[in-house]
């Protein structure tokens, strides 16, 4: 997560410090281009001038990534577009920055020797995710990743598709993954279109109208938190959540205090001058976050919203524990093979 993690949690008879090391993390953006069309992209859905181009020569990048490494950050979110179709630059990485999470759609294999955890995502079980995403790519993204323990699958819900959950999370388990969830947050640009009488299409803005909004009310919410907590319980040995976090980012009202131009104060995930956003042309991204196209006040993705957790640290000292393992289970480094 963003600035030095102090780690002092216990974890299984050792401080995470011991297990884990002080952390320095940035985010990269290391692809711009895609194969699929998620409805409400955040990474193309409002993006301005900074997704249009893309450094191309890789000793640019292995020059970066040393840098970065010089620089003292230990740990790479790896992002952008879709990270898999620009494996030059995951490697690049790799060789430099000893822990990173590589967030993709899973269409395409990272070679099992990068040793980073893979974030894999889905949007909906076989049925609805060409509607999500332009393309039914599950079972493909399941086959490539079975039974690979660098593997997470993160099940993003939205208010139309809590009902797959238990379908997802079978599949998940018939193929040896894990499985954890996230949570739809709209863009600006995808409330600035569902809040407009118009609902002019664009490639991440296709089928959405006042009949089927991904968005989650209030009630939505606390339906939501009930279906993982019953996906919890009926595949323990898939699904993977801390009780504690999930409460918290389910919960009815906003999860940040917003400024005049509704951008969140108090959000753990802000750009510092050691915690950088750089976009796949190697700018410094500088806008809020690493997610500057989400509107701050329906912020609730899974990543975004751990390091908002971990920065309030002192407000929910009796649940830290719980939701460091959990951190631990899904982004912390890989035992030594």
């Amino acid at each position: 997560m963003k600035n030095d993690i102090e780690n002092r949690i216990a974890h299984n008879g050792t401080t995470l410090v011991t297990k884990i090391g002080r952390l320095q993390t940035s985010n990269y953006d290391i692809s711009n281009i895609c194969n699929l069309r998620c409805e409400g992209c955040l990474y193309f859905s409002g993006a301005g001038l900074e997704v249009g181009k893309a450094e191309n020569d890789i000793n640019v990048w292995k020059a970066f990534f040393l840098a970065e490494a010089q620089r003292g950050v230990t740990f790479a979110y790896l992002g952008g577009a879709e990270p898999s179709l620009t494996p030059d630059r995951i490697r690049a990485c790799h060789e430099q920055i000893p822990m990173g999470t590589i967030f993709t759609n899973g269409t395409k294999k990272i070679e099992l020797d990068i040793r980073y955890r893979i974030h894999v995502s889905l949007w909906g079980n076989e049925d609805s995710s060409e509607l999500y995403r332009g393309a039914n790519v599950n079972r493909k993204a399941m086959q490539n990743y079975k039974g690979d323990a660098r593997a997470v699958f993160v099940m993003t819900l939205n208010a139309l598709n809590l009902d797959e959950i238990p379908d997802v999370a079978q599949a998940c388990e018939d193929h040896g993954l894990p499985l954890v969830f996230s949570l739809f947050s709209p863009t600006l640009d995808y409330n600035q279109r569902m809040s407009s009488s118009r609902h002019d299409e664009s490639d991440y803005f296709r089928f959405s109208s006042g009949q089927k909004d991904m968005r989650f009310g209030d009630d939505m919410l606390s339906r939501a938190r009930d279906a993982i907590f019953d996906a919890a319980s009926r595949f323990p040995g898939t699904v993977r959540i801390s009780p504690a976090f999930i409460e918290w980012v389910t919960r009815r009202e906003s999860l940040y205090t917003l400024d005049e131009r509704g951008i969140a104060v108090d959000c753990g995930n802000r750009l510092t001058r050691r915690h950088v956003h750089f976009n796949a042309d190697l700018t410094r991204n500088s806008e809020k976050c690493c997610a500057p196209n989400i509107d701050c006040r329906d912020c609730r993705p899974y990543a975004m919203s751990l390091a908002t957790y971990f920065s309030r640290r002192r407000q929910m000292p009796d649940e830290w524990e719980d939701v460091w393992k959990y951190w631990r289970d899904i982004f912390g480094p890989l035992p030594a093979v």
